[in-house]
């Protein structure tokens, strides 16, 4: 049979596929979340220092100066105020302008440009109060401006101008009459930054693409030495022992070559297995009778696990799985009116107490004592373990028909279990419980038996608990 995908070719395509993957999804989450680290951090950056430079203005005082055009002593010193701030943070403009949108020509009023030493020194001159600059900002961005000096808080966006690729955050100035009059701006440079966002990024990928490369040649290698290599040498031999046994009647002649394979993993087990198996072949008469026995011996080995997988590892009754497969025979016994049966639903009361006080090792010895004590009452009823401290009864047959009389044996001996003060905490057992009994005229299914059993449960454990207290 001529092989359609080749071992070596599909392992070879899976690891390229993932490897793939993960550098697109790593390339995504890291940019994404070094992008909102980033940005997330300038916010509270420019807060800062707008909060910093607002706790200076007088705002009646700078709306003044901004109709008059006359630079006032507050106006003078917020001046050095904020050219310090240049000074003292890494940022590139601060800034209080106003957006100048009557007429034909639009364009930016500047306030206040503040600027380090250095540039107050190589341009003494800078911007003066009322001086507006037209033919810089597009019509865009002036009406960016414009919405963030009639909003109420800080707005942010991206800000492409003459100066550069900018954040910025912007802060409206309103003064005592409730007039915005202006916008006080920070501006932090971020394309350096995002490039080197970018660059993390690209390095993390090529990181990965080489440590993949090299995992991939080196697991490549790996597998062809201990298992491509291997199992093509098993398949070749497996190949012509089915040849030469096809339609063989002579047991004499079937032999198989061993392959000698010795990459002592499940390779290595497999070929000794079917090496013996062809030896055994011969003998198939005997081995027949004993895979007879075998095949008992398994049977046994799976009804056990089937007790196994159905029964509560802790206190030996029957867990969640049993009851839903009982549940099932009990709804069909519903649909054919042939049910009669009740259930008890019992709670284990103070259990997190006993785990949180003692132990969860005596909450373990609790939960075991107490579903003796229910085990002993309802010697002749399947008792479940729904779920940590949750137990059913099904009541059938006798149990059923002495259903009161057992129900109060039951509160007897966890009454007197609970009360009992020479008793460790952990076997004071305390339970509250509810019984419910198949009523055809209001029951569909066991679930709505189950489903008051619960409820009178409930309402027991909270008049228990109003009694205690």
């Amino acid at each position: 049979m001529k092989i359609k995908r080749p071992l070596k070719r599909s392992i070879f395509l899976f690891i390229l596929a993932f490897l793939t993957l993960l550098c697109f999804v790593f390339s995504i989450i890291t940019y994404r979340a070094f992008n909102t680290s980033l940005y997330r951090a300038y916010n509270r950056r420019m807060v800062d220092i707008i909060n910093n430079v607002m706790s200076h203005i007088d705002l009646d005082d700078l709306s003044e100066c901004i109709e008059t055009g006359v630079e006032s002593e507050k106006y003078t010193k917020l001046v050095t105020f904020m050219d310090s701030i240049m000074e003292d943070f890494d940022i590139h403009y601060l800034y209080i302008v106003k957006p100048v949108l009557e007429g034909e020509h639009h364009g930016m009023m500047n306030v206040i440009s503040a600027d380090t030493a250095e540039g107050r020194a190589t341009d003494p001159d800078g911007y003066f109060l009322g001086y507006v600059l037209y033919d810089v900002y597009g019509e865009k961005d002036l009406l960016a401006y414009q919405d963030a000096l009639d909003s109420d808080t800080i707005s942010y966006y991206k800000n492409f101008s003459t100066w550069g690729y900018d954040y910025t955050a912007a802060m409206p100035l309103i003064n005592s009459k409730g007039e915005h009059f202006a916008l006080l701006c920070v501006d932090i440079e971020v394309r350096d930054v995002e490039f080197a966002i970018m660059t993390y990024t690209i390095s993390v990928v090529l990181l990965i693409v080489i440590l993949g490369v090299i995992f991939t040649i080196l697991f490549i290698l790996w597998m062809n030495r201990y298992v491509t290599e291997p199992i093509f040498r098993l398949e070749k031999s497996v190949d012509v022992f089915a040849r030469s046994s096809h339609e063989q009647v002579d047991p004499n002649f079937l032999v198989y070559e061993d392959p000698g394979i010795h990459s002592q993993n499940e390779v290595e087990v497999l070929s000794n297995a079917i090496t013996q198996m062809a030896s055994d072949i011969k003998t198939y008469a005997i081995n027949i009778l004993e895979a007879e026995s075998q095949v008992e011996d398994m049977k046994n080995q799976m009804s056990y696990m089937d007790i196994v997988a159905y029964q509560d590892a802790l206190t030996h009754v029957k867990n969640k799985a049993w009851y839903d497969n009982v549940e099932k025979r009990v709804n069909d016994e519903i649909s054919k009116g042939e049910a009669r049966f009740g259930i008890v639903m019992a709670d284990l009361n103070n259990l997190k107490k006993i785990n949180d006080t003692y132990g969860h090792e005596h909450g373990n010895d609790y939960i075991f004592g107490a579903c003796h004590k229910i085990c002993v009452v309802y010697e002749h009823s399947p008792i479940f373990r729904i779920g940590g401290d949750e137990f059913v009864v099904l009541l059938e047959n006798s149990d059923y028909d002495n259903r009161e009389e057992l129900i109060r044996k039951l509160q007897d001996v966890f009454d007197d279990t609970s009360s009992d003060e020479q008793r460790s905490p952990w076997r004071r057992y305390s339970i509250a419980m509810g019984m419910a009994i198949y009523d055809k005229n209001i029951d569909k299914d066991m679930n709505d038996v189950f489903k008051r059993a619960d409820e009178l449960m409930y309402k027991n454990k909270v008049e228990s608990k109003m009694a205690r207290e």
